[in-house]
């Protein structure tokens, strides 16, 4: 195996680096992690999310995926929208977000890991969620820091 992972919980490093000993390349290990992602550390990764990931192939090409939310294309006054900031604690660090109906959007992430495996992945979906699913149907006790 060839490669390097780093998670933010033990259970998504360990199934990124299960897909690159099973013989998977870095894009099927980063799918298979971010489902797994989404079971194990909620707090910023999920399905009703979006994002980008910016890919650099072997022959030395990148590319870029966009595939972040899509808001409504009409513009409502902001004094009818329900949006407000919160602050999130992340213990040596705090952000703020904002929160509330006019945050929702369209997600995008499921598509985009779709465009990615289609184009840069050499593994089936299926095997690249199954670690997530299964962990899913079992429970996943967060980590401290989670908590």
């Amino acid at each position: 195996m060839r490669g390097a992972v780093a998670a933010g919980h033990p259970l998504t490093a360990h199934t990124a680096a299960e897909v690159l000993r099973s013989g998977g390349n870095a894009f099927d290990a980063a799918v298979a992690a971010f489902y797994t992602m989404c079971v194990c550390e909620p707090v910023l990764s999920s399905l009703g999310g979006g994002g980008f990931l910016l890919a650099r192939e072997n022959q030395g090409q990148t590319r870029v995926f966009d595939f972040f939310t899509h808001t409504p294309r009409r513009k409502l006054p902001s004094q009818s929208l329900d949006f407000y900031p919160v602050t999130v604690d992340f213990g040596s660090a705090q952000q703020d977000f904002h929160i509330g109906v006019g945050a929702s959007a369209t997600p995008g992430t499921v598509s985009g890991m779709f465009s990615v495996n289609d184009a840069l992945g050499s593994m089936d979906m299926r095997d690249l969620v199954q670690p997530a699913a299964e962990l899913a149907r079992r429970g996943v006790e967060i980590n401290e820091f989670q908590s």
